[in-house]
Order: C-alpha cells, then sequence, then structure tokens
C-alpha cells in the first residue's frame, strides 16, 4: 500500500487515540451508529449530532473523534473492503495462478458484501468510480492497491479490467445477484470471467 493511501486511511480513522481503550470504544460506537441511523432511515445522516445522540455520547465527543459527519461516514463505509482484505488474507494463495488469486479476492468482496453491502449501498457517492479513484478517495485508493496488484499478472488492459470489475463486483449488483438466488461462488465466477474477458479499447 502506498504511503497516501496510508495517510488517506490513517485520517478516516478519526482522531481517537488507540492506545485507550474507552476512545476506541466511543470511535467504534459512532461508526456503528452509522449502521443504526441507516437502518432506521435509509438514508446517510447528515449531522454528526445525530450521530452522538444514536451512539449516547455528547456531540463534543463526536467532535473529537470525527471533523465531520462525512468522515464518519466514511469510516464507516471504508469496513467493506477492509474486510474484503482481512478475508482475502486468510487464503493461502501463494501456489495459485493469477486468475485463481483473483478470483479468491472476489469471493471474499463478495461475502463482505454480504456483512456490509445492505446497508453501504445507502451510502454511495454521486461521482463516478475513476473520478473518485483519480481524486485520491481514500476507501476507492484503499480498494484500488489491493485489487490493481492482482489485476496486473492478468493479460489485458488492467485499467478497463478494473471497470469491469467496479461494475460486476458494486454492492448493490452483487446483492441484486444474491437476490435472484445466485451463490456467493457463483458471483465470485461471473466477476471473475467477465474482468478476465474485458476486451481492450478500440
Amino acid at each position: 500500500m502506498t504511503d497516501s493511501v496510508e495517510a488517506s486511511l490513517a485520517a478516516l480513522a478519526g482522531r481517537h487515540s488507540p492506545e485507550r481503550s474507552d476512545s476506541r470504544s466511543t470511535h467504534d460506537k459512532l461508526i456503528e451508529a452509522v449502521n443504526q441511523w441507516v437502518a432506521a432511515n435509509g438514508s446517510a445522516p447528515t449531522r454528526l449530532a445525530d450521530l452522538a445522540t444514536t451512539a449516547g455520547v455528547s456531540t463534543s465527543t463526536a467532535y473529537r473523534h470525527f471533523a465531520s459527519v462525512d468522515d464518519a461516514i466514511q469510516a464507516f463505509v471504508l469496513q467493506l473492503p477492509v474486510r474484503a482484505v482481512e478475508l482475502f488474507a486468510e487464503r493461502d494463495t501463494e501456489q495459485q495462478s493469477a486468475v485463481e488469486r483473483f478470483r479468491v479476492w472476489n469471493e471474499s468482496w463478495v461475502a463482505s458484501c454480504l456483512e456490509h453491502g445492505p446497508l453501504a449501498v445507502h451510502l454511495r457517492s454521486s461521482e463516478g468510480f475513476f473520478a473518485r479513484r483519480n481524486s485520491g478517495d481514500a476507501v476507492i485508493s484503499y480498494a484500488c492497491s489491493h485489487i490493481e496488484p492482482l489485476l496486473e499478472p492478468i493479460e489485458g488492459d488492467t485499467l478497463l479490467q478494473l471497470f469491469t470489475w467496479n461494475v460486476t463486483s458494486d454492492p448493490r449488483e452483487v446483492l441484486d445477484l444474491v437476490g435472484l438466488g445466485w451463490s456467493a461462488s457463483q458471483i465470485a465466477d461471473f466477476v471473475t470471467r467477465s474482468v478476465v474477458a474485458t476486451p481492450r479499447a478500440v
């Protein structure tokens, strides 16, 4: 992971002191409050004060952890790619081909979508994937820092493959396929085959 991505993630981590367990607990409560708010309202919170009330802490305490409600939302959305990275790291892929490793990544991503996607879809940005990637969006940069190295050994145009991956693995689309009765393994196979088959630019 690049230093710039690490710096962006550190910013998303908020203002809590990692050495203090009570501070970590409050930080986690505020992130969980995003979850609770979206589950109850079907939309993103617009004020940090609302998250503070939901978390059972004061607004001033909330501001000691996050500069804005958008930062808290970003920290919540970050849970999806972070969980995918955790699940991928648990798998032994050293002896596998580039395509097989990429398929394992997609299995991990789909599993994380099933855990975090149902609520995260309410917090999607109106900006396009590449616009956010190119502007240094912390969540997208984090995901790309793990996906692009997996794509580079696979024959084809990595940038277009990344585009195909984003289109086919968006949590909304993953959940749509689940609703059609697809298994996580079937979705991972579909995403992998789609990306590998991405045509080159004309």
